[in-house]
């Protein structure tokens, strides 16, 4: 029952989603006899929890992602629960925590650069690499690799780029099932827990040095050139003895023989995509009897089987994605003009008609799902550059022509996860001594050997004050900004506050003017010494004394009532009339009767002039005494007009009222007339 038990959560922790998502990793194993404290460790899980100093009570203290270089000090009896018996002490980044045994490896007792009995010397072997293309920084890791199994060749694919250029451009394309925010590039989850990462992060996973280990090698393992290494203890270490496709092993083994692709790795992908259980809609062979649903012409999809999901999405009439795979699998993908039914009633793809599908479809048997299913494998990625699992995830081949696409599973753990099932495969099956080739991808510029930091990349500010107050409409990811500061002060102070308690920001302090300009850049270095920088351009508006418009009226020598000038002298020019207004420190306009801007000749009755002090506006209509007509001069018009007012002929209102009352008296009679009269004859002037 134990031993059951055990079998089972092996199974349990490494398995993968169909869509290619992996659960956190968990090696069960024991402690290595041979491990002396302290030594050298790497992480090989997706994102490994760290406990802090309570670990029976599972205090996490962060998550390390693959390929984390970490020391090991000691094992420490404390057991955190069933799935981890064996706990070390290790220090990272000058931290101290608590791992799980078997979610590292002892890099120290995995690597060699003395020489090992029984085979070349280091130096010797490390030439025979070098000669082939890989640097000195793989020698130690292959080296000791060959020691255990003389016969596997390693060959480099030599890649016409940086790691951290590829790792770049496959940002955005992966994703990792971690909780620790230090790794995401984008906070937003893609699904459950699981997230896009930064080019850092995917740099650790890509470099081979992180993982040329043992049971991590087989991600390198050509799938071509090992097409008839298999047997059938190895493929049903795959299947289990009751899977499914335990049913199925000598098709697995000549399929993979006759596409060249190595079998072991074609019968994990279908396990992978669900195959191994007969109860899998995809592979029962009674989908429509089971869900109802057909194919777009209304075809049964029973007797049809796809043991790869090939083609399976939802698309269109297709709402499930089992239903279009199975509908490719049968050909009705194709026109309907190729389709024939027949006497039974059923429909069919019509070979006579529009000729051979390709990949030997229909599937309309087992086995020709799986020969077909291994054909499109081949076909699709092994021939085409992407000829080991690595290749598969990682389209970086130097023989790919469409870089960073057509990768297969968005979970960038797999390749390590499918290596770990590909090696212990074939230790069940007792063929790691076959003369295995692998084909490991060699970068440019390898020096540093990539890990990921768990260190905060926030280098944002949340806000930003000039002497004491947050500049309005700030926003994170908006670099650059202007703000006028109303000061007399030669300087000010300025503060940028960090998003992250642990960023440091540059530039904080007291800022002189320099012609009324300042021009300010706030640096802020993350934890992870990642910087940005926002720039402020400060403009100092120096305050002047309030000017209200009722002040600069009051010192034109014009009279006011409501918003009617008058009192304003026949033969005033408009300039003049502006020039009262500027000198006394407003601003004025003026416009005519029908509002066109008036800017010479004489002010008339009926112009508008805007008065504008530091902080109002007016807007006055203008009277100029006698001018009853508008026009800006006395005539005899005006005389008739006020003279048809006296005798009620005519009622004036309004700024014509004004300009009318000639002696500001309120009322328009007898003396007025005189007045513009004798302004007339030239007796007197109004």
């Amino acid at each position: 029952m134990k031993k059951t038990l055990i079998i089972f959560l092996k199974l349990l922790l490494v398995v993968l989603f169909i869509t290619g998502f992996s659960l956190l990793s968990f090696k069960l194993e024991a402690v290595s006899a041979s491990e002396v404290f302290p030594f050298n460790g790497i992480i090989h899980a997706d994102a490994a929890v760290v406990y802090g100093e309570n670990v029976k009570n599972g205090a996490k203290a962060t998550e390390l992602a693959y390929g984390t270089r970490v020391r090991v000090n000691n094992l420490v009896s404390n057991q955190i629960n069933n799935y981890c018996k064996n706990v070390y002490e290790i220090e990272y980044d000058g931290k101290k925590g608590y791992i799980c045994s078997g979610l590292l490896t002892n890099i120290d007792i995995n690597i060699s650069t003395s020489d090992i009995a029984g085979i070349e010397t280091y130096k010797n072997y490390c030439d025979v690499l070098k000669g082939k293309g890989f640097p000195d920084s793989y020698c130690p890791y292959l080296y000791y690799v060959h020691s255990k199994y003389p016969l596997w060749e390693f060959n480099p694919d030599m890649i016409n780029h940086t790691i951290e250029e590829v790792a770049s451009e496959e940002q955005g394309k992966v994703v990792l099932q971690t909780s620790n925010s230090n790794y995401w590039s984008s906070s937003n989850p893609i699904e459950g827990d699981y997230y896009f990462i930064k080019s850092n992060v995917i740099a650790s996973f890509m470099d081979p040095r992180n993982s040329m280990f043992l049971d991590e090698i087989f991600q390198y393992l050509d799938l071509a050139k090992s097409k008839d290494i298999v047997n059938d203890t190895t493929l049903l270490s795959i299947s289990g003895q009751n899977g499914h496709l335990a049913g199925f092993l000598e098709d697995f083994k000549k399929a993979g023989l006759e596409n060249s692709i190595n079998p072991v790795h074609v019968m994990a992908r279908s396990a992978q995509e669900g195959a191994n259980k007969s109860t899998y809609s995809a592979v029962k062979g009674t989908y429509t009897t089971d869900n109802g649903k057909t194919s777009s012409q209304g075809f049964s999809l029973d007797s049809y089987y796809n043991f790869f999901n090939i083609g399976s999405y939802a698309s269109g009439y297709y709402t499930g994605t089992v239903q279009r795979g199975l509908a490719y699998a049968a050909g009705f993908l194709a026109s309907d003009e190729c389709m024939t039914i027949k006497e039974d009633g059923k429909g069919y793809y019509d070979v006579t008609k529009c000729g051979e599908l390709e990949y030997g479809r229909p599937w309309d048997t087992p086995v020709k799902a799986i020969y077909g299913g291994s054909e499109f494998l081949a076909k699709t990625y092994v021939n085409k550059g992407q000829n080991t699992v690595y290749f598969q995830k990682f389209n970086v081949s130097s023989l790919s022509n469409s870089m960073y696409t057509h990768q297969y599973m968005t979970n960038i753990y797999a390749p390590s996860s499918e290596s770990n099932k590909m090696y212990n495969a074939y230790n069940k099956g007792s063929l790691l001594n076959s003369k295995f080739s692998f084909l490991i991808p060699v970068y440019k510029n390898m020096t540093n050997i990539q890990q990921p930091l768990d260190k905060s990349g926030n280098n944002n500010l949340s806000m930003i004050k000039v002497d004491g107050k947050n500049i309005t409409g700030f926003d994170k990811d908006v670099l650059e900004y202007q703000y006028n500061l109303l000061t007399s002060a030669d300087s000010f102070k300025i503060e940028g506050i960090a998003e992250d308690s642990r960023a440091k920001v540059s530039g904080n302090g007291t800022i002189n003017f320099v012609n009324g300009v300042a021009k300010v850049q706030l640096i802020v270095t993350s934890e992870s010494n990642v910087k940005n920088t926002y720039t402020v351009v400060v403009n100092q508006v120096k305050p002047v004394n309030e000017i209200k418009v009722s002040d600069i009226v009051s010192k034109m020598g014009v009279k006011i009532n409501g918003t009617i000038m008058y009192g304003i002298v026949p033969g005033t020019k408009v300039d003049t009339l502006v020039r009262t207004v500027t000198t006394n420190k407003g601003t004025a306009s003026v416009v005519d009767a029908k509002g066109s801007p008036k800017k010479s000749g004489l002010i008339s009755t009926g112009d508008k002039i805007t008065i504008k002090g530091s902080k109002d506006s007016i807007t006055y209509t203008i009277a100029v005494r006698g001018d009853i007509k508008g026009d800006g001069k006395i005539s005899v018009v005006d005389l008739l007009k006020c003279q048809k007012h006296i005798l009620n002929i005519d009622i004036l209102k309004n700024e014509l009222f004004y300009a009318a009352d000639t002696n500001y008296d309120g009322k328009i009679n007898v003396v007025d007339l005189l007045k513009i009269q004798k302004h007339l004859l030239g007796i007197a002037t109004l």
